[in-house]
């Protein structure tokens, strides 16, 4: 699978330049944590990489056949279901024991990040906890790439450690892009590849 990639990309909102000419390289199964103040552009930056927005100028690369799962900043669950229910979404297709074993996994992970297994629908849990239906869903997706923007803001640490200690095995060898402006989750990572946006640009910051 080849590297997503910005070729000197430019994005306006309302006259408005976001990003100039920006270019970058993603490097295929490498966790990608991009920094930057708030407003410069990073939410833009997923957004153009998802396929959810298109560049005024310039081209984003995905490769052919290339299966994207995002965590938005707003959870953008269904209401009325379950969390069960609202990770499984992008899994409609499985059936008999393919569907069973993914429902084991699901109540693993719901376990593991510490929510509640039962028919409540999501409308009914705490902010915290819907925001970690959310991660799972990302994570839990058959997915090559996985989009997250800030998907750990407003969680205390307790929290981050639980969530983190089942997410981080399971994102190994995926290609990541991990949106934050807390340098306290770039540590989350071994290795990853540094990026800032600022003024415009995306730069790969040094090592």
């Amino acid at each position: 699978m080849s590297c997503l990639e910005l070729r000197d990309v430019t994005k306006r909102y309302d006259g408005l330049m976001v990003l100039s000419r920006a270019s970058a390289r993603l490097e295929e199964g490498r966790a990608h944590v991009v920094m930057g103040p708030s407003g410069a552009g990073k939410t833009t930056l997923l957004r153009l990489l998802a396929g959810l927005e298109e560049p005024d100028a310039g081209e984003v690369v995905r490769p052919a056949g290339l299966r994207l799962a995002m965590t938005f900043q707003e959870d953008r669950l269904l209401e009325n279901l379950t969390a069960t229910a609202n990770i499984r979404l992008p899994h409609g297709r499985l059936r008999g024991r393919e569907l069973a074993s993914f429902l084991e996994l699901e109540r693993a992970a719901l376990l593991a990040a510490g929510l509640p297994v039962d028919a409540r629908p999501v409308r009914e849990l705490s902010g915290g906890q819907r925001r970690r239906v959310a991660i799972l869903r990302c994570v839990l997706a058959d997915a090559d790439a996985l989009l997250f923007d800030e998907p750990l803001k407003g969680m205390d640490e307790k929290t981050v450690r639980q969530v983190m200690g089942y997410v981080l095995p399971r994102l190994e060898g995926r290609t990541v892009l991990w949106v934050t402006h807390d340098e306290r989750e770039r540590d989350l990572f071994d290795d990853p590849v540094l990026w800032t946006v600022r003024g415009g640009c995306v730069r790969r910051a040094p090592m």
